[in-house]
């Protein structure tokens, strides 16, 4: 319980400032992709910088998460499906002149864009833990034609 309303509220203070930096409009989102809105980056780049510092202190200080684990992460190399969700994430992004966050704070104002982009989300989770369920399932043998066999050819 302790650890739900520690995530609500760092999740209400979040939210707050999006809303509060303008982060959750589509117009300040539209014109920060055209490079239009530079503070919009100062903005992105300082939180990036304070996230990864303080991670790394927490994670070099032994501190453990809300659920009671330590921090921690691994380091791996990007793989070519990085690359393709950083794409479609950009594609998404930029189509919706919105992201994960800034989302949230839409719902939140009652704002109906919102819901179509989250549902939108929903349904590209949904989409990727079906493809991913079925690439690691192991080929129906049975539902296949029967091969023929060559015959075996002597040198």
């Amino acid at each position: 319980m302790k650890a739900n309303l520690a995530t609500l509220g760092f999740g209400a203070a979040f939210g707050f400032v999006l809303g509060w930096a303008r982060l959750a409009e589509p117009e300040v989102i539209y014109a920060m992709l055209r490079f239009r809105e530079p503070d919009v980056y100062l903005l992105m780049g300082a939180a990036i910088a304070t996230a990864a510092i303080g991670s790394a202190l927490l994670k070099r200080g032994g501190a453990r998460t809300l659920a009671g684990d330590p921090v921690s992460w691994r380091t791996l190399a990007p793989t070519r499906d990085h690359v393709i969700g950083s794409a479609l994430f950009g594609v998404g992004w930029s189509l919706s002149c919105t992201c994960p966050g800034p989302v949230a704070v839409q719902i939140s104002r009652g704002e109906v864009s919102g819901l179509f982009t989250a549902t939108g989300m929903l349904i590209g989770i949904a989409m990727r833990d079906a493809m991913r369920a079925r690439a690691s399932r192991p080929p129906d043998r049975a539902s296949e034609p029967p091969r023929e066999e060559l015959p075996a050819v002597g040198l």
